[in-house]
């Protein structure tokens, strides 16, 4: 096996001019190179507006925003904010904001 000057990648002995034997891992591609091969997606935000508001005991406030198409997110903040902008999720399932605020309140206790 031949290496490279300054690489520590191989190259069969068979193979004389490998030009993809020195190419980059998938892993060492940066988020817009990832993005311009089709490998990853751009995320899409919404605007999601405030669907369900609960107090905690600690005065913290559990928020539910819903947006298009069943899109939700719920945040937990000490002001809510009437719109919030969420990640894009088509025909999500609705979280128990219940069991989240029974969590911080005995968390509290």
């Amino acid at each position: 096996m031949s290496t490279a000057v300054g690489s520590d990648r191989k190259q069969p002995e068979n193979i004389i001019q490998c030009f993809s034997c020195f190419l980059k891992k998938f892993s060492d591609w940066t988020w817009d190179q990832e993005k311009r091969l089709g490998i990853r997606e751009d995320p899409k935000y919404i605007t999601c507006r405030r669907y369900k508001r609960v107090m905690a005991k600690n005065g913290d406030q559990v928020c539910l925003y819903k947006g298009a198409n069943d899109t939700y997110q719920l945040v937990v903040e000490g002001q809510c904010p009437v719109t919030y902008q969420c990640k894009y999720d088509p025909n999500g399932q609705e979280p128990n904001i219940d069991s989240v605020v029974d969590s911080l309140n005995d968390a509290m206790k």
